[in-house]
């Protein structure tokens, strides 16, 4: 029973990363409850990696300097340096090249890659590509507690 609970896990949380509704996992992996789900996609940490595959590096970095820049162009009495330090800092800490951002993105392109390669080598088969997600997801969890 747990082995076949663990692949239906698997299988909603290759569903949630790929935005598919909560509504249609759950009909689809035929999930008795929209509670247990919910519980798979916190102890998972689901949403704060489908965020980190969804959301590029370079866009937060532009976001905020967009916000920067309006910072900038508001009159000096109502002037916010420490939100200004505070973004200066984000981009500082997002712009390095291991950010977990930078590196979902890496894993992500890895993942189609296997996708790909699935079609042509038979020895990347489901169960290779699962097991690959497994340990991707411990590093990305890893590295988002630091």
């Amino acid at each position: 029973m747990a082995g076949r609970n663990e692949n239906k896990k698997e299988l909603a949380y290759l569903l949630y990363m790929q935005g598919v509704t909560q509504k249609e996992i759950c009909e689809r992996v035929k999930i008795g409850s929209n509670k247990t789900l919910n519980n798979w996609i916190k102890a998972g940490g689901w949403k704060e990696k489908r965020a980190a595959k969804n959301i590029s590096r370079t866009e937060l970095i532009n976001k905020t300097l967009s916000k920067i820049n309006e910072l900038l162009d508001q009159e000096s009495e109502s002037f916010n340096a420490d939100k200004l330090s505070k973004m200066a800092a984000l981009i500082e800490k997002l712009d390095k090249q291991d950010s977990p951002i930078v590196i979902m993105d890496v894993l992500m392109s890895f993942g189609k890659f296997l996708n790909q390669l699935s079609n042509h080598n038979k020895e990347v088969d489901l169960d290779f590509i699962k097991k690959v997600n497994h340990y991707q997801d411990l590093y990305i969890t890893r590295r988002l507690n630091e």
